[in-house]
């Protein structure tokens, strides 16, 4: 009698179910939640930088309107003026209503060349910011003006 052969007897391999994709494993849920938590942080980072940034921004694009309009209408003394409130709301903003709104004269020149960490205010330029931005004919520099009002927003410290 022939030998039977014994590999006819074997079953087929059976294979395992093929891995399926939920649940995942513990490690991809820690990395899902490090994602979202470092998501949320850094957003949250930014938004805070933009609302710090929002006042000088406002200043800065202010500050070029008032060039653009004195470029048309070359009204010198309304554009003093309004340089000068333009600082006065940015310093507002900038820095404590308590320290800055009461400022006039040689304090407000002080404060100014205080926090723009310059003398151009006091003793430049920029005294014209003074009492002397009252007057109906003072002598000025208007192009100095606008660098300096320039120069005093980008640099002055924020909220120190």
């Amino acid at each position: 009698m022939p030998a039977e052969n014994p590999l006819s007897n074997l079953k087929d391999i059976h294979l395992p179910p093929a891995v399926s994709f939920w649940p995942p494993a513990p490690g991809w849920w820690f990395l899902t939640i490090l994602f979202v938590l470092l998501t949320f942080f850094c957003c949250r980072w930014l938004w805070r930088r933009h609302k710090r940034q929002r006042p000088k921004t406002d200043a800065l694009l202010n500050l070029k309107t008032l060039q653009n309009q004195y470029n048309k209408n070359n009204n010198a003394l309304a554009t003093l003026r309004n340089l000068s409130q333009l600082l006065r709301r940015a310093a507002l903003s900038f820095y404590k209503q308590e320290e800055v709104a009461s400022l006039h004269g040689l304090a407000w020149l002080e404060f100014l060349d205080k926090t723009g960490q310059t003398m151009e205010f006091t003793q430049g330029a920029g005294k014209i910011f003074g009492t002397q931005v009252y007057q109906q004919k003072p002598d000025f520099e208007l192009d100095t003006l606008f660098l300096l009002v320039k120069k005093w927003v980008t640099e002055c410290p924020q909220f120190p």
